[in-house]
């Protein structure tokens, strides 16, 4: 059961006694602090300079978080393409004691999943990895040269690449996740196009603000976390912290909980000055933030 601030007192409180009433207050008020409290918070890999790296787990649960956004590789010592690396990632979580939150395909940005040859069958085997890892929920990027904005001859590649990877993500019940510079009506546009479930939006709250967009986050969020299509969200600052830059994150969270997002919340990037200090600062903004 869902709690707000609106329903804690019951609807037939009046009816109950005073002693009755105070306690089922006092339970409804436990639930709904117990949600709250329970919302993971994670880190990206290469925010704690572990770029597709089993080492990341360790780091982030040092630094105050419950799990990591792991690169999916094609390449290096680690790389997740290679099915014998795979039980490394599984048992640094589990020592550490902290989670899979999900994987991010960032090289895609430099090799984009829309004029790459090879584009679909890497989205296959990081759906193989997911599978493996048991994580539900995968970022496939496009930027750099993977923007499609800026590169709007990309859009049907994108959309048919996607319908053909969709289904197999179905099967395997695995959320391919589009992060871009494109508005929230430009996504649904391309994910009513494709028809499928399995592929929602990574909503990042910073991108409209760093890409100058003008794009409103909150009208942007509540579109899309209606028809359940937010699969993940990066809390993320310009050049600075989180709480100290143009981000108005009271108003996040706010939104956040009309929508019914219970995700992972994923800190990005964020930093001024020493990065394990900003990271330790962020996880704590953050707590303190589901705690008000």
């Amino acid at each position: 059961m869902k709690f707000t601030l609106g329903s804690l007192f019951l609807a037939n409180a009046a009816t109950l006694s005073g002693a009755e009433r105070r306690l089922r207050e006092c339970e409804a008020c436990r639930l709904y602090f117990k949600e709250r409290a329970s919302r993971k918070i994670g880190i990206c890999d290469w925010d704690v300079r572990a770029t597709g790296r089993p080492t990341s787990f360790a780091t982030a649960k040092e630094l105050g978080f419950d799990g990591v956004q792991v690169s999916y590789q094609i390449e290096g010592e680690d790389a997740l393409s290679d099915k014998a690396n795979r039980p490394k990632f599984v048992a640094a979580a589990k020592e550490s004691g902290s989670a899979i939150a999900s994987l991010c395909m960032g090289f895609l940005n430099s090799q984009p999943l829309a004029t790459s040859p090879e584009g679909v069958a890497w989205v296959e085997d990081c759906i193989s990895a997911m599978v493996d890892l048991n994580v539900c929920n995968v970022l496939i990027p496009f930027f750099g040269n993977a923007d499609m904005s800026r590169n709007p001859e990309h859009v049907p590649l994108v959309i048919e690449k996607f319908k053909q990877l969709a289904p197999i993500a179905e099967r395997n019940r695995k959320t391919l996740s589009i992060e871009s510079t494109l508005s929230a009506e430009e996504h649904l546009r391309i994910i009513e196009a494709v028809g499928s479930d399995a592929v929602k939006v990574y909503y990042d709250v910073a991108n409209p603000l760093i890409y100058k967009k003008g794009y409103d986050i909150f009208h942007e969020m509540e579109l899309l976390g209606k028809r359940n299509l937010i699969s993940e969200i990066h809390f993320k600052e310009n050049r600075n912290r989180l709480g100290d830059g143009d981000v108005n994150f009271p108003k996040v969270r706010e939104t956040i909980e009309k929508i019914g997002y219970q995700g992972w919340i994923i800190v990005e990037g964020s930093t001024s000055g020493d990065w394990r200090e900003s990271q330790i600062a962020n996880v704590q903004f953050v707590r303190r933030l589901f705690e008000q």
